[in-house]
């Protein structure tokens, strides 16, 4: 529905992926990362102090790491990431929308700036280029360097967009349904 806003609309439409999100985010419960066989000698060309705690279990190297920051795979990190980035939005006064939680919407130079995301993916709308640049900007002085993509055509979430001159939007994904045929 925001993709029809943004066509009828006629707005600026950027959508970007945020690098390695789930790093941002703190880890808040004690977590161990139990690391096994050639990942071990990985980390330890990474950084040779972590070779004084390797160990040997069933014949292989193991090496414990404590988590730090919320990582890809734990059942936790997507919360986290989550409530990092929605309160994030919030304390730059944007307000959640209270039916999908993953929509933001904030008035900017009294028109509509809208912030819709899946994970580490976003779509930033508003009817002026430079407002979304501000957005995108504030964004990535948070969170790191943002892979953004501007204009009338958007891959995003395996769609396909396309938003014509006439404040229409062409959504497929056919690239997507033949990836998981295949």
């Amino acid at each position: 529905l925001s993709l029809l806003i943004d066509a009828t609309e006629h707005r600026d439409v950027a959508t970007a992926d945020v690098a390695g999100a789930y790093l941002h985010a703190e880890m808040e419960d004690f977590t161990l990362l139990k690391m096994e066989g050639e990942s071990v000698e990985i980390m330890c060309n990474v950084c040779e102090d972590y070779r004084k705690y390797v160990c040997h279990e069933n014949g292989k190297k193991v090496l414990y790491l404590k988590l730090l920051k919320a990582l890809y795979g734990c059942v936790q990190s997507a919360l986290l990431w989550y409530e990092l980035f929605s309160t994030t939005l919030q304390g730059d006064g944007f307000e959640l929308n209270l039916y999908d939680t993953c929509v933001a919407n904030k008035n900017i130079d009294s028109k509509q700036c809208t912030i819709a995301w899946y994970v580490d993916d976003l779509k930033v709308s508003h009817m002026k280029r430079s407002v979304v640049n501000n957005i995108l900007n504030t964004i990535e002085s948070k969170f790191g360097t943002l892979q953004i993509t501007r204009g009338r055509r958007h891959t995003y979430l395996g769609m396909d967009i396309t938003f014509k001159q006439n404040g229409t939007v062409e959504i497929q994904m056919k690239d997507y349904i033949k990836e998981a045929i295949d």
